[in-house]
């Protein structure tokens, strides 16, 4: 009997501290606007991201095409196409 007694007790105390806590909290549409939120901030914030990125990227590309073009006329490779054109010519 005591058993019983304590089941219904416990069974009680269960239902009357979930019904306090659900008067408590947020309703569950509030919670989900809350997720929708932080989700679409965090789907700005990986935007604004990927932006930065891209433009990085871009500027690393536009300068190593600017490289790429850019004649390399140190000292010694003009020297040795110098050279190179006086052999061809003399051949």
């Amino acid at each position: 009997m005591a058993s019983n007694t304590k089941w219904i007790l416990a069974l009680g105390v269960g239902v009357a501290g979930g019904w306090a806590l659900r008067s408590i909290s947020d309703s569950p549409q509030d919670g989900g606007v809350k997720l929708l939120e932080i989700a679409m901030k965090a789907k700005e914030r990986i935007s604004r991201w990927a932006a930065i990125e891209g433009e990085h990227l871009e500027d690393l590309l536009a300068e190593a095409r600017a490289k790429g073009n850019e004649p390399d006329i140190t000292p010694a490779t003009a020297a040795r196409k110098r050279a190179g054109r006086r052999a061809r010519t003399e051949a």
